[in-house]
């Protein structure tokens, strides 16, 4: 560690999502992490980052980029999502590596269009799904594949934001058009849920059946909340709800897993509280249950297994993971076939709105 040199990363949009998931993992890791140039249409905005860290601002990432060239390693692209494709083809283009933030991209087929560019390139994509590197969703990554839990059986998957308060003072904002955005609440938020799902049972959805509603400000046939059943490769079944509708409901994230022999529950966190509560988990240890009383026993914080480690920010592991990543050339954790069948059950869900049936979701 000691004589390692930091990966020199050029950032592709400064916009506020920056401030909080990946600016604190340059401050916090200089020796490992280098913000080496900042590109956004708004100069203001990558002028005002790149000078936090005495770093050349552009308006044009593509001038970045070759301007640069020999003193960038790789590229985390944080654009709106249907500007992400163009930009990680033009990384790989120059054999840059390159972390999208999520989506990855909209559709499959954008998904093959860098596949096919790897290859050609020899450089990489990672998915920028940061729930994969929470320390407490690690611990309940390797308790869900353990005794404790089980097999498992079924999922509650509840997703919520009020869109309105977050567009609001954003005039034609892009995050409400289904052709820039990709779809709507479910690209731009179940996808988080969806994914790690898919990351803790090590499976993959193969069905999906969704009724939504498509209400304004939301445009050209973006969702505005859905209700499906979904269906794993294993055999598990559940639901997910999500909604841009929830006027009165914090922004906000609720879990339920039953396994053969376990259980976890997370709440929606209460009023005025933050994105999520508490992961708990319990276990019947394989011994049978008959008393009434027993469903409520052994219910543990997940926290207090994690400890202190649970207080590092997602967004920064994972930008640290991608540096590791680059160094050795290869994506690892959330590569672009790892991603594949998270974009695919978005796309087979925004398929079955509009169809009214069951949809297949691709595997591979």
């Amino acid at each position: 560690m000691e004589n390692m040199k930091p990966v020199r990363i050029a950032l592709i949009g400064a916009g506020g999502i920056v401030s909080h998931a990946h600016k604190p993992a340059f401050q916090q890791f200089p020796q490992e992490l280098q913000l080496a140039a900042v590109a956004d249409p708004n100069l203001p905005a990558a002028a005002g980052l790149a000078g936090e860290f005495g770093v050349p601002a552009f308006s044009d990432y593509l001038e970045m980029l070759d301007r640069m060239r020999g003193d960038v390693d790789a590229v985390l692209i944080s654009t709106p999502h249907f500007l992400h494709v163009e930009a990680a083809a033009d990384a790989l283009s120059r054999g840059l590596p390159a972390l999208v933030e999520k989506p990855l991209v909209c559709t499959l087929e954008e998904l093959r269009r860098l596949e096919s560019l790897e290859k050609s390139s020899g450089a990489f994509v990672q998915a920028g799904q940061q729930q994969r590197f929470g320390a407490e969703e690690n611990w309940l990554k390797n308790w869900l594949n353990g005794p404790e839990f089980g097999t498992p059986r079924l999922f509650n998957l509840d997703i919520y934001q009020n869109v309105e308060s977050y567009v609001t003072g954003k005039p034609d904002h892009w995050i409400l058009d289904k052709k820039r955005a990709g779809g709507g609440i479910v690209i731009s938020v179940a996808i988080h849920i969806l994914d790690l799902l898919r990351y803790w049972f090590d499976d993959d959805f193969v069905e999906v059946y969704a009724k939504g509603t498509f209400d304004a400000p939301l445009v050209n046939g973006a969702e505005s909340s859905v209700a499906a059943t979904l269906t794993m490769r294993s055999g598990a079944i559940g639901t997910l709800n999500c909604s841009y509708m929830a006027k009165r409901c914090p922004y906000s994230q609720r879990t339920l897993l039953f396994g053969s022999r376990g259980s976890l529950y997370q709440h929606i966190d209460k009023p005025g509280g933050g994105y999520a509560g508490e992961y708990y988990t319990s276990t019947d240890g394989g011994n049978p249950s008959p008393d009434w009383d027993m469903m409520y026993q052994g219910w543990e914080p997940v926290s207090a297994r994690v400890g202190s480690t649970s207080q590092t920010s997602a967004f920064v592991t994972q930008l640290r993971e991608f540096a590791n990543n680059v160094r050795a050339n290869a994506a690892a954790e959330n590569s672009l076939a790892r991603n594949l069948n998270t974009i695919a059950v978005v796309e087979a869900l925004g398929k079955s709105l509009l169809s009214g049936i069951p949809e297949p979701v691709t595997t591979a």
